[in-house]
């Protein structure tokens, strides 16, 4: 199958779209590539692609931009400020299918969705969600539209479930004993919840014979990129997490150019099982793969639909590459 990352202007033109197609190793034209919110181990790829020379490998010269504590996702996208930007698939349909049109993916960056509930002692499986308390940060985003997807694959509703909504303090909610269950990610909470010795159910939402959400994946508007430079971007991604799967220490080197407090043995301890988690999203069966499957976004979309999130599917939701 095909699918949460930290929180938080200038167009390529013909000359790098022909020099990615031809395999110039030469970069020209600035991509800003938009990674949310703080630096973080999980956006390892992207670190790596650019200490590595990978991005000038595939003929681009590319600046990550992380956001604000309070900017949008998609806000420097339609802004121009970025030309592509690392978001959840599934934020994007729903910002599509609000008024912006034009936003499209080109690849998924993960072929597992990451977004999971974890169980407390009386939440074996996603059933046992019903007549108990469950904790979301809140009833918006991917955090969110995981808990729905979870339900449905229980055949629960919300009115089957107490919903609390517990901001982003899931560990200490479910340790604490204040909810049930929780939702949160494979690469965050679970790994946070394990590394603190609790004891946490970690439940899967989606199900591979009917996938309801894509995980994160890479965003553009379109007449932003040429075809060809969407193809190298997502060329040269793919390449950094092949070699981040063969060698986990190169991502860690990578990240602490941009996390220094990384070098401390116990952040690193917490880096490396988040890294660990991050890279088991990347690949199916060892094999990295960021083709966007067309009939799973439209699937997701309508069931948004079905679920009260978005109105109506958006007419195009994928923008091919070459």
């Amino acid at each position: 199958m095909r699918t949460g990352l930290s929180r938080r202007a200038l167009l390529v033109g013909s000359a790098v779209a022909s020099a990615a197609v031809m395999g110039c190793s030469r970069p020209t034209a600035r991509t800003v590539i938009g990674l949310t919110y703080i630096p973080n181990v999980q956006f390892c790829a992207f670190y790596h692609a650019v200490a590595a020379g990978l991005f000038a490998k595939h003929g681009l010269d590319v600046e990550l931009r992380h956001h604000g504590p309070q900017e949008g996702l998609f806000t420097a996208l339609e802004a121009g400020e970025e030309q592509v930007v690392l978001a959840s698939c599934d934020e994007a349909v729903v910002a599509a299918a609000g008024g912006m049109a034009g936003l499209r993916a080109f690849a998924t960056c993960y072929t597992t969705y990451p977004g999971c509930v974890l169980g407390g002692p009386k939440v074996h499986a996603l059933a046992d969600l019903a007549g108990r308390r469950l904790g979301v940060p809140g009833r918006y985003g991917s955090s969110w539209f995981t808990a729905l997807a979870a339900l449905a694959e229980a055949g629960l509703t919300v009115d089957d479930v107490e919903i609390v909504e517990i901001g982003w303090t899931q560990v200490a909610a479910l340790s604490s004993g204040q909810v049930d269950a929780v939702v949160g990610f494979l690469s965050n909470e679970a790994v946070q919840l394990e590394a603190a010795g609790v004891g946490a159910h970690v439940l899967t939402v989606v199900d591979p014979a009917r996938p309801r959400l894509v995980g994160p994946g890479l965003m553009t508007m379109t007449g932003r990129l040429d075809a060809g430079v969407l193809g190298a971007i997502s060329r040269a991604v793919a390449e950094a997490e092949r070699e981040i799967l063969a060698d986990p220490t190169k991502g860690l080197v990578a990240t602490e150019q941009h996390v220094p407090t990384l070098s401390g043995p116990e952040q690193r301890a917490v880096a490396e099982r988040v890294l660990a988690a991050t890279i088991e999203l990347w690949s199916e069966n060892g094999e990295v793969n960021l083709d966007v499957d067309p009939q799973e976004l439209a699937g997701m979309a309508e069931f948004l639909r079905e679920v009260g999130i978005i109105e109506q599917v958006p007419a195009e939701l994928h923008l091919p590459v070459s």
